[in-house]
């Protein structure tokens, strides 16, 4: 967590984090990830409630799918957390929670200095934490704490090793709200670019696999509701074909199909119909629009403005691993108050 990015996004979150009663289904809490020295997102919160249809638009390589597969925990984000329901899905972030910075030996050494600074000590006294925090007043505690996390935080001061109640302040933010990453991955579906069908596989043996591996459903259970949705997306009659025999529009219907076999709670797409001929792209934009109409709780990134436009209930514009402005698709494609989309909205409308 580099000073420049930080500082800017200076973030902590409730101790009690949960959300329940507020329908928030994926939470994501300040992420940023970084692969070596490409810092791909920045900070980034975004929170998707049950029923939802997010579209995520913007140029490429600005962040759109790492973001979406942090949020299905295929990416660990560098910093930040996603949560599932009130469950955390990525290692707590020590940087979001006071309560756990402040028992860091780095919180309690960079306090003592602040204290022996401001009445004038002797820097080689020997001066304990808990001796020091008593030499002043609430109030000046409170501004001096503030002061220090924020150096903390915005420097990237924390070590591997902080000590042992520091390490007992993260394993019990864990205990209370660490989730099983597995049985989150089973709630949200996710259809990629590239349909990611095995091709040594028919077209009912791809859909059965994961639920039956996963032992979800019996392989009985797993095949009859996957013939159910082959005879709903018009491909029963290719149930014992192989994925090469299918044409690119096909496959991504198939793809989707088979992410619907696991009942997933929420599904996530990444460029659906980037892979496809223009011809095929209108079948799966279709499918995909009967999904959201049945009430599917829903993430795209899409390049299909006009698909976004129709079917997001809000849109987010990312731009350098930020989201640059988010809004309805009215506001956002009508009255677009950023300059930067503003003029990638000239380049794809």
């Amino acid at each position: 967590m580099t000073e420049d990015n930080n500082c800017k996004n200076l973030v902590y979150v409730s101790d009690d984090i949960v959300n329940v009663g507020i329908g928030v289904v994926i939470d994501v809490q300040n992420i940023y990830k970084y692969f070596g020295d490409l810092k791909v997102l920045n900070g980034i919160s975004c929170a998707i409630k049950k029923g939802e249809k997010v579209a995520i638009i913007g140029p490429s390589g600005s962040g759109k799918s790492t973001l979406l597969r942090c949020m299905n925990l295929l990416e660990e984000p560098t910093y930040g957390e996603v949560w599932l329901d009130a469950s955390i899905m990525t290692p707590v972030d020590p940087y979001l929670h006071k309560s756990i910075l402040v028992t860091s030996n780095t919180y309690k050494k960079c306090m003592v200095e602040e204290i022996k600074t401001m009445l004038g000590k002797d820097e080689k006294e020997k001066l304990g934490y808990d001796d020091a925090v008593k030499l002043v007043d609430e109030n000046t505690l409170e501004q001096l704490s503030d002061k220090i996390m924020t150096q903390i935080k915005s420097g990237d001061k924390l070590k591997k090793h902080e000590g042992t109640e520091f390490a007992k302040a993260v394993k019990a933010y864990n205990v209370r709200y660490g989730g099983n990453i597995n049985k989150a991955r089973q709630r949200v579906g996710m259809v990629f670019q590239h349909f990611n069908l095995f091709n040594n596989l028919t077209i009912l043996q791809n859909m059965i696999l994961s639920p039956v591996q996963l032992k979800l459903k019996s392989k009985e259970e797993a095949t009859q509701k996957a013939l159910k949705l082959l005879e709903r997306i018009g491909l029963l009659d290719k149930k014992d074909e192989y994925p090469s025999k299918l044409s690119g529009g096909q496959k991504q219907r198939v793809a989707i199909a088979r992410a619907l076999v696991m009942d997933p709670e929420v599904m996530l797409f990444d460029e659906p119909t980037s892979a496809l001929d223009p011809e095929m792209v209108g079948e799966v934009l279709s499918l995909i629009k009967d999904l959201a109409d049945e009430g599917m709780t829903m993430v795209i990134v899409t390049h299909e403005m006009g698909f976004a436009r129709e079917v997001a209930n809000r849109v987010l514009f990312l731009d350098g691993g930020n989201i640059v402005e988010e809004n309805t698709p009215e506001e956002l494609f009508g009255n677009p108050q950023n300059e930067r989309l503003k003029d990638f909205l000239s380049k794809v409308l």
